[in-house]
């Protein structure tokens, strides 16, 4: 992983919020906020944290799916941000997303063979028999028999529409896949399912991952890196095994304390508890933050934000860093 695919540098993405008569401005949502990283061809890069802590939006507004406020995003060399819609409607074959509701993400009124061929129709000049036999291999790709093309998204069940969206993702053979949480809306069962679907087709595709989460027994087993959120800031990034073996931030050391243990020696263990509620991304705190919940707070953390650390290829943001 010596070689990145794509480099983001300080992206922000703001909403203002609108309230009241005349459409007056009353605040802005702070969804992401000065985060840069790298990602690296062929791996698996996890981006966790809790609800609302701007993971969605990150990835949307790398793949342009939404327009980042400042910063830069680099594929390939090529900055994402500033390409013209003609450049990004080339660039789409490249980036694609699998997104989290297999029952919204999918047209209602479309067969199953159809929605897969659409980016087919929309990007590339093939045949209709060759778009037949894509869609078909696409199919099966994904373990889906090539008669089920004629069906509709709601005589599927969850796994399966999830299939047909990671079909639909595959069908230009794209190098980077943002998984926005795919496997949240499905039953336990069936997300290992998934899940081993995505690792296969990595490895056999040469793909690169990343995934967006807020399970982090689904992150340990998957992903080769991980990034942890917190309310617009990126807190903590490196190797996932080192990440959970030694935390570096406070944040992600109650985060995967929280993670359930499917050992029932351990329920008698006494658990850290983060407290307190999670600012608002309107008002966001002065230093960190997440100085308002942390046990281990002093008086620098509620005045000055912390500056990035490195430490032996791992990156936190922390004036006290757990080592």
């Amino acid at each position: 992983m010596d070689k990145p695919l794509m480099q983001v540098r300080n992206v922000k993405k703001y909403f203002p919020v609108d309230k009241g008569l005349f459409g007056k401005k009353t605040g802005t949502v702070h969804a992401v906020d000065d985060i840069s990283f790298d990602v690296y061809e062929k791996e698996t890069l996890a981006i966790v944290g809790e609800s609302g802590c701007g993971k969605s939006t990150l990835g949307r507004t790398l793949i342009r799916l939404l327009d980042a406020t400042e910063g830069t995003a680099h594929f390939e060399g090529r900055d994402i941000f500033s390409l013209s819609q003609n450049e990004l409607r080339q660039l789409r074959k490249e980036m694609q997303i699998i997104f989290q509701d297999p029952f919204a993400s999918l047209n209602p009124r479309m067969k199953v063979s159809d929605i897969i061929a659409e980016p087919l129709i929309t990007h590339e000049s093939l045949g209709k028999k060759e778009r037949e036999d894509r869609v078909a291999e696409l199919m099966e790709l994904v373990g889906l028999r090539k008669a089920y093309g004629s069906r509709y998204p709601h005589m599927f069940s969850g796994g399966q529409r999830q299939r047909i969206g990671i079909a639909r993702a595959l069908a230009l053979h794209p190098k980077f896949i943002v998984c926005d949480e795919p496997v949240s809306a499905l039953d336990v069962s069936i997300q290992s399912q998934i899940i081993n679907l995505l690792q296969k087709l990595q490895e056999q595709n040469n793909l690169t991952y990343l995934f967006i989460s807020h399970d982090l027994s689904v992150v340990r087993y998957f992903s080769d890196r991980i990034g942890v959120m917190f309310l617009g800031k990126m807190m903590e990034l490196g190797p996932t095994e080192e990440v959970y073996r030694q935390p570096l931030h406070p944040y992600t050391k109650f985060l995967i304390a929280a993670a359930p243990v499917p050992d029932p020696r351990s329920r008698n263990q006494e658990k850290l508890i983060l407290e307190g509620d999670i600012p608002s991304p309107l008002r966001p705190p002065s230093g960190c933050r997440f100085h308002t919940r942390c046990p281990y707070v002093q008086d620098i953390c509620k005045s000055k934000e912390p500056e990035i650390q490195q430490f032996d290829g791992r990156s936190v943001a922390c004036h006290f860093p757990l080592v």
